[in-house]
């Protein structure tokens, strides 16, 4: 397993119009074979620089490059991402606490 973690800044008051386009492209990524879920997070400060965090889990580092086709790229390069500054990166996790897996306390 990999994680695709992507950091945005989004401006304040701009959430909806991100949220828009982010639900679009994850209506693509979602049912692309390797894919096993995400979690989208945001920010509790509007000041925080990353306010929207994506964390996407992926079978395989082969699978999330696998969905990475013409209708990917077609979304992600629209003009509106620009308002939209991103950090991705592909990740192994090299230690897992447990705390995440046994839900909340």
């Amino acid at each position: 397993m990999v994680l695709f973690i992507n950091s945005f800044q989004v401006p304040a008051g701009a959430d909806e119009q991100f949220l828009t386009q982010w639900r679009e492209v994850n209506a693509t990524m979602s049912v692309r074979p390797g894919y096993l879920g995400h979690r989208l997070h945001r920010a509790l400060v509007d000041t925080t620089r990353y306010r929207f965090v994506n964390v996407a889990e992926w079978a395989s580092a082969d699978h999330w490059r696998d969905a990475h086709d013409d209708r990917f790229r077609a979304l992600v390069t629209r003009p509106e991402w620009a308002r939209f500054p991103s950090t991705p990166g592909l990740y192994d996790v090299i230690h897992d606490g447990g705390a995440l897996a046994a839900g909340p306390r």
